[in-house]
């Protein structure tokens, strides 16, 4: 007998995030999600003198001040967790290694795999939720992944290890690949000249099918784990209807014209790695552009938000950022003033709850080796907010 099966179909255009009284947050845990992008810092950092030397402490600090979830590459191209001892090595991955914000750029070498270990255990101990994504770094050796099917190969056997060590009950999404279909090695390049240009008809069925196609099959073999892959704040992405269990959207600065007019930040990408002689400029433009549009600025990124925040409510999925907001490129430097953007930091977690995210970071720089991680209070008044809305 053939029986009837239903099409998918999603509601659209309501422009609703909940229905009634039921918030599909007050079902999850945790119920609100205080979460930092720790990268794959936490392992290239573990070198002696590194910020991540310590994780007792590192860990210790992320509680102090208010984190529930860690966002983590346990680089699953390059660590066979059933061979934890190999050792790692990299050389420089940029010409200025000091001028490289977050994991770290010098050269490398140690036992990733025994300090990813490590780690975890100390992580679970310690009652700490967490998320895993893969970025793709500069290894020489192991897998480099050109597309999401390829990268979802290494994904499989990778987390049936996982399971067996770990298991998956803190483990809130697996991001299959960060901000995609960026950091696979020419993916992103190779399918706009295939498929008639980004956001294309062609181009956009091509995404939703390899997507959706790679979602199936690790849901297919790890049921009890959400996955996804995240995004850049682009609310065309809400037209491909693709199948995430969570979405985690970066939203920022950069993609408003008006702020890259005024802060040359478009000219200066190029040069980020390579030199400091453009951070006075570029400091005085970022406070001189805020002092004036930041109003306008944060109307912009509200109407994003506000249009993810409708796709999620009505396909079902959570809403996320683990890195947002301001300048997606920042540190501490002597030419750098951080005050416009830890301003802005402070509305995030306003908007945030506004059109009810499930997880929220305040910025993009919440590791132990930034001057702002040492401010427990301004970190505290933030994840106290959030987690009591």
């Amino acid at each position: 007998m053939n029986f009837p099966m239903q099409d998918p179909s999603r509601a659209k255009g309501s422009g609703k995030t909940s229905s009634g009284s039921f918030d599909m947050r007050d079902w999850l845990d945790p119920r609100r999600v205080t979460v930092i992008m720790w990268d794959h810092a936490f392992l290239t950092r573990h070198m002696k003198g590194d910020s991540f030397e310590d994780y007792d402490k590192v860990l210790s600090e992320a509680a102090e001040r208010g984190y529930n979830t860690l966002r983590l590459d346990p680089m699953p191209q390059v660590i066979a967790l059933d061979r934890p001892e190999t050792v790692l090595t990299r050389p420089p991955t940029v010409s200025k290694p000091e001028l490289f914000p977050w994991e770290r750029a010098q050269a490398f070498e140690g036992p990733a795999g025994v300090w990813l270990i490590e780690f975890m255990e100390k992580v679970l101990q310690k009652g700490f939720c967490y998320c895993l994504s893969a970025w793709n770094g500069k290894w020489e050796t192991g897998a480099k992944p050109e597309n999401l099917h390829e990268l979802t190969n290494r994904w499989i056997p990778f987390l049936h290890k996982w399971r067996e060590r770990f298991g998956f009950e803190k483990c809130l999404y697996v991001d299959l690949s960060n901000e995609y279909p960026y950091f696979l090695n020419g993916h992103l390049k190779r399918t706009i000249r295939e498929y008639n240009g980004r956001w294309s008809p062609e181009w956009n069925e091509f995404i939703k099918q390899e997507v959706n196609g790679c979602l199936k099959e690790m849901r297919r073999e790890f049921p009890e784990v959400r996955f996804m892959v995240s995004l850049h704040g682009d609310v065309r992405w809400i037209d491909l209807d693709l199948e995430l269990d969570v979405m985690d959207v970066h939203f920022y600065s950069d993609a408003d014209p008006r702020f890259t007019g005024r802060t040359l930040f478009d000219k200066h990408v190029p040069e980020l790695f390579t030199t400091d002689a453009f951070f006075k400029g570029f400091s005085d433009r970022c406070v001189a552009s805020h002092k004036i549009m930041a109003p306008m600025y944060r109307a912009q990124q509200r109407s994003k938000l506000a249009a993810f925040s409708a796709w999620s409510g009505e396909y079902g999925i959570p809403l996320t950022t683990s890195e947002s907001w301001a300048s997606w490129y920042y540190l501490d430097h002597k030419d750098l003033d951080w005050s416009w953007l830890l301003e802005w930091a402070e509305w995030s977690v306003e908007d945030a709850i506004e059109y009810g995210m499930w997880g929220w970071t305040p910025h993009n720089y919440c590791q132990p080796q930034f001057a702002n991680w040492k401010d427990v209070k301004w970190h505290r008044k933030l994840t106290d907010k959030f987690l009591k809305s």
